[in-house]
C-alpha cells in the first residue's frame, strides 16, 4: 500500500511537471502572439493602446473631484430668507421691508461737493459764471442738445414758437426777452434741473454737464440775435462789411 502510495504521488509530480511545462508553453504561446499582434498593428498604422492601469489612476481622481464637488453644492444661499422691496415685515418697527437710510448717506460716485457744478448756485444764490472755461466743443455740445431737447418748445432761434407749441402747446417766453436776457447762467441751469410752470425737470434726462452746455448755447443764442457790428472781432467785422449789400 506504501508503495503504492509513493508510486502515485510520483506520478502525480511527473503529471504536474508535464502540465506546468504545457501551460508554460501555453502562456509563452499566447504572449508571442500578442507580440506579433501589436507589431502588425504599428506595422498598419494602429498605435498599442496603453494599459488599463495607466488610465484608472486620472478616472479614480477625476471621480473623487466630482464627488467632491457635488457634495459641496448647497441651495443655502438660494433659499435662504430674504426681504422682498417695498413689502410689509413685521421684523422692523415700521412694518416696512425697504429701510430708510441713515442721514446724510451718500451713494458711491454721488458725493457731488461742487455746489455750483450740480446746483447752478453759490451760497444758495444762482450762479453769474460758469462752472468750465465756455468753448467751441461745449457750444457745439451745447446746439446738439438744445436742439434735442428744447427746440420743440423754444424753437431752434429761442423766440418760443416750436413745433408743438404750433400743435395747441402753451408757448414759452422767448430767449431773447431782456428779462431772461440778464438772467444769470445758474438761472437757465436751475430751470432745466427743476423745471419751471408747465415745463417738467429734465434732470433724469440731461447730465449736469450737459445743462450747463445748453446754458452756455443759450446765452450763445441770445448775443445771436442782439449783436452789434461792435462786438464782433475785427476779422469778422470786415466779413459782415463785405456781406452786406
Amino acid at each position: 500500500m506504501r508503495a503504492m502510495r509513493l508510486g502515485d504521488a510520483r506520478a502525480s509530480r511527473v503529471l504536474g511537471s508535464a502540465c506546468a511545462s504545457h501551460a508554460g508553453d501555453g502562456a509563452l504561446a499566447i504572449a508571442n502572439f500578442s507580440s506579433f499582434a501589436r507589431e502588425d498593428k504599428v506595422r498598419f498604422g494602429e498605435a498599442p493602446k496603453p494599459a488599463r492601469e495607466a488610465h484608472a489612476l486620472p478616472r479614480i481622481a477625476a471621480t473623487l473631484v466630482v464627488l467632491l464637488c457635488v457634495t459641496a453644492c448647497r441651495r443655502g444661499m438660494v433659499d435662504q430668507q430674504h426681504l422682498k422691496p417695498l413689502a410689509e415685515e413685521t421684523f422692523f418697527k415700521n412694518d416696512a421691508g425697504s429701510r430708510v437710510p441713515p442721514a446724510h448717506t451718500v451713494a458711491r460716485g454721488q458725493l457731488r461737493a461742487d455746489e455750483q457744478f450740480y446746483t447752478g448756485k453759490i451760497d444758495n444764490q444762482l450762479a453769474a459764471t460758469f462752472p468750465m472755461p465756455v468753448t467751441r466743443e461745449l457750444l457745439s455740445r451745447g446746439q446738439q442738445r438744445f436742439d434735442i431737447y428744447c427746440a420743440v418748445c423754444h424753437s431752434r432761434t429761442g423766440d418760443g414758437n416750436g413745433m408743438i407749441v404750433q400743435r395747441g402747446f402753451p408757448q414759452p417766453p422767448s430767449l431773447h426777452e431782456q428779462r431772461l436776457r440778464d438772467a444769470p447762467p445758474g438761472h437757465f441751469f436751475d430751470v432745466i434741473t427743476n423745471g419751471y410752470g408747465v415745463m417738467y425737470p429734465y434732470a433724469s434726462r440731461v447730465s449736469p454737464e450737459d445743462r450747463w452746455a445748453i446754458a452756455a448755447y443759450i446765452r450763445a443764442l441770445q448775443l445771436s440775435q442782439h449783436a452789434a457790428p461792435s462786438d464782433a472781432e475785427p476779422a469778422g467785422l470786415k466779413q459782415l462789411q463785405a456781406a452786406q449789400p
